[in-house]
């Protein structure tokens, strides 16, 4: 059997498992560069008129398989979120360059529909009950195993990868970006209402993946790909996971990609607000690329659920409790000491200019109190909608 043979037997059987109509399947971790980057954002379909969520994402994505495009877009479990996700990624600049052309793209073709994009974590008064399921296999046997909370999964995030270079790096990486993963939750924090309700959390869809039996953290004593890979049979053979796709962690290994995923951000307003977290997210990895062999000294999950618990409650003002240290401190102030020591040994010519928006994202609350904001000052539900719809769409206007 040939290479390319071999090859699209293995994409069928990694298509098989993900869909469940076939046995588990992890793929092995493709080699890859450390440090190259790949965003995906889940973004709400809104009625042009109502602002609420709208049906209408099949026949975005029609509209946009006519395009060619160095993208790539997805359905999404419900028929009012697509993703989008882009190519590989260097720098800060590419990124935001590319961000702002799938803005574009899917904005026009959102139009043509009598649709509205928007960035943010969950829609401030959808009502679950009221989704559809795409029609699509894979979603169907979601909604079959997890009954309602197929549909209670209408939330939009942000994942980012990050190239790892080789298996066992990519353990050791998510180790160290977990500990990290709830300054990016307060940093995207942008979900305050759920269901019309205000949630009083900054990050309300946070709250709604800890449902999901797979979700929380890689387990502490796995530390190479081969402990993974026998952690993963152990689960398939009780039936528990069938790929990958299957494990809801905050930080996971995308084996196909050659990377590490991090997924506990909610999808920014603006998509710059998305290149600089991403970029953030890189130059961590890089730095602890440059300390070889070295783990986090913590093993504390409670710890670590602590300060999730907080980065969601509290957004940028929240208390950050540092794993290595023990020493508590605003996530706030822990973001910008390790922006400032990134600034001084990173390559890349434009990550100045992501600690600047990072650095306006932190400013007033950041935009969940930005939000809350229009809502003390009269503004209802549906105005809040179109405030978020109107700043995604407003794009690469100055922060």
């Amino acid at each position: 059997m040939n290479d390319e043979a071999l090859g699209k037997l293995k994409q069928d059987a990694q298509a098989q498992a993900v869909s469940g109509q076939g046995p588990a399947y992890l793929p092995d971790f493709k080699p890859s560069t450390i440090g190259t980057m790949g965003i995906e954002l889940e973004l709400m379909v809104l009625d042009r008129l109502t602002y609420d969520l709208f049906p209408a994402a099949p026949d975005i994505l029609r509209l946009l398989d006519k395009h060619d495009k160095p993208w790539v877009h997805t359905p999404e479990i419900t028929t009012s979120m697509l993703e989008v996700a882009t190519a590989i990624l260097t720098s800060f600049d590419e990124a935001a360059e590319q961000l702002e052309h799938i803005r574009t793209t899917v904005q026009r073709a959102a139009f043509e529909v009598g649709a509205s994009i928007s960035g943010g974590g969950a829609h401030p008064f959808q009502k679950w009950n009221e989704q559809r399921i795409y029609p699509k296999e894979r979603y169907f046997a979601s909604e079959r195993k997890f009954g309602y909370l197929a549909k209670l999964f209408t939330v939009f995030g942000m994942h980012v990868h990050i190239g790892a270079g080789t298996p066992d790096e990519a353990m050791r990486l998510c180790a160290w970006l977990t500990q990290r993963a709830p300054l990016f939750i307060a940093l995207s924090a942008n979900s305050p209402c759920w269901q019309g309700e205000v949630s009083g959390f900054c990050s309300s869809r946070s709250n709604v993946v800890g449902a999901f039996p797979m979700s929380g953290i890689l387990p502490y004593e796995i530390r190479t790909w081969d402990d993974f890979r026998a952690h993963f049979d152990g689960l398939a053979a009780h039936g528990i996971v069938n790929s990958i796709k299957d494990f809801y962690w905050d930080v996971r290994p995308k084996p196909e990609y050659g990377t590490i995923e991090l997924r506990v951000l909610d999808t920014p307003l603006k998509p710059v607000y998305a290149a600089a977290l991403a970029c953030y997210a890189r130059e961590l990895c890089l730095e602890w690329a440059d300390q070889p062999g070295r783990w986090p000294g913590s093993t504390s999950r409670e710890l670590y659920i602590w300060n999730r618990f907080n980065a969601a409650r509290d957004g940028v003002d929240a208390t950050w409790i540092d794993p290595e240290t023990g020493v508590s401190m605003p996530a706030a102030e822990a973001i910008r000491a390790d922006l400032e020591r990134l600034r001084r040994r990173s390559q890349d010519p434009g990550f100045a200019k992501a600690c600047d928006v990072i650095e306006h994202l932190m400013r007033d609350g950041g935009q969940a109190h930005w939000l809350r904001a229009h809502l003390d000052a009269g503004g209802g539900m549906n105005d809040l909608a179109r405030m978020a719809s109107e700043m995604f769409e407003d794009g690469a206007a100055s922060t």
